[in-house]
């Protein structure tokens, strides 16, 4: 009996020294939780010095994958028998796609130029109702207070009005930048050109250079990658131009002076999920105030319609639920979009984000299954001691 105990025993001893010797000391520890944090910061550095060689090949794939369908369509017809050939089939999609999209601006760049010179013409005037109203508003306002109130009221007003001149000013800066780095915009379309022409040869040798141990993990990651982006990224464009050509007729119907140049800016806005169409409806609804307050009332009902049937029943059939991130996740990646990278950061910021997350459950579920076997080889033992 007392063999026995003892034959027990020294297994349970031996588990416990290689435990502790598995068990880093706490310098140890300190040690690579500090590197883990400078690696980061590395890391994020190096990103935010690259970010415009990142958002260069960040918007050549979203437009490789928004092309994508129709290359493959166009590559499925056969010419003397045999398929076309995909270097072809991507030149065809791009000479097709230019034709289409300087078709569209040459018929549109004549009534959008003269709202836009109207528009700047009644600028002056808009800027002189503002002005009386802010006016109105702060004598109204101050007759009511005491004077150390309205010293602050006034601060209050001055203050804003530095805000709003600051916030036009960094986007226009913006773009200014953006405009500096010509040939990032010119190698947006040629690096998509060459994306679609190797993609299939492209990702068996971006493989290659991965152990074989990652090779599986990274494919599984680039399927939900590709599923992720190439919804987000369709879906985005068929929003913004659904809601560009209904916001363009629907303030037309409503009498607005400027329904193609409004309807626009309801597009290119509506590119940012969540709080792009709140954005855009913003401005239109304030252009339109300043002209009458009636057809004012009427835009707002009809922004708020609109926003309930994109939300309720185009959506979910156009992006559909690829996404999987709740309201509040997305305005946090939003707001790190756009402090990393702009305007374009806050569209690229939540595919990034899905991505993300799909990459957190890819590795739970690899590292579960070890876990479940260890527990398995465990019982085993166990059930063995016992017998």
């Amino acid at each position: 009996m007392t063999t026995d105990c003892a034959g027990d025993e020294k297994p349970l001893g031996d588990e416990m020294q290689s435990v502790e010797r598995r068990t880093p000391p706490p310098i140890d520890r300190w040690l690579r939780v500090t590197m883990g944090v400078l690696i980061a910061a590395a890391a994020a550095y190096l990103l935010f010095r690259l970010r415009f060689v990142l958002l260069t090949v960040a918007l050549a794939t979203m437009l490789a994958y928004a092309l994508l369908p129709f290359v493959e369509l166009v590559a499925r017809i056969r010419v003397a028998s045999r398929p076309l050939p995909r270097i072809l089939a991507t030149l065809a999609v791009f000479v097709i796609v230019t034709a289409i999209v300087t078709g569209a601006f040459r018929i549109a760049a004549r009534p959008v130029a003269a709202e836009s010179s109207r528009f700047a013409q009644s600028a002056q005037l808009y800027r002189d109702r503002v002005s009386a109203f802010l006016t109105n508003t702060r004598a109204s306002v101050r007759r009511g207070l005491p004077p150390p109130a309205q010293v602050k009221l006034d601060q209050a007003f001055d203050q804003a009005g530095t805000l709003i001149v600051n916030a036009v000013g960094r986007m226009l800066q913006a773009m200014a930048r953006w405009l500096t780095h010509v040939v990032e915009l010119v190698l947006i379309p040629i690096l998509a050109f060459y994306f679609l022409v190797d993609l299939p040869s492209l990702s068996r040798e971006l493989l290659e250079f991965l152990p074989p141990s990652w090779r599986d993990p990274v494919r599984r990651a680039g399927r939900h990658a590709d599923r992720i982006v190439a919804g987000y990224v369709r879906g985005q464009l068929l929003l913004m131009l659904i809601s560009g050509v209904v916001v363009s007729v629907g303030l037309a119907v409503l009498g607005e002076p400027f329904p193609l140049l409004l309807g626009i800016v309801a597009g290119l806005t509506r590119a940012i999920p969540v709080v792009g169409p709140v954005m855009g409806s913003i401005p239109i609804v304030g252009v339109t105030l300043l002209q009458s307050p009636n057809t004012a009332v009427a835009v707002l009902i009809f922004f708020i319609v609109l926003q309930i049937v994109e939300t309720q029943i185009i959506l979910p059939h156009v992006i559909g639920h690829e996404l999987r991130l709740h309201a509040p996740t997305i305005l946090l990646a939003l707001l790190i979009g756009n402090a990393l990278f702009g305007f374009m950061g806050m569209f690229l910021a939540p595919p990034a984000a899905a991505f993300v997350k799909s990459l957190g459950e890819i590795a739970e579920g690899a590292g579960s299954e070890p876990g479940a076997r260890g527990a398995d080889v465990k019982a085993a033992r166990v059930a063995a001691a016992r017998s």
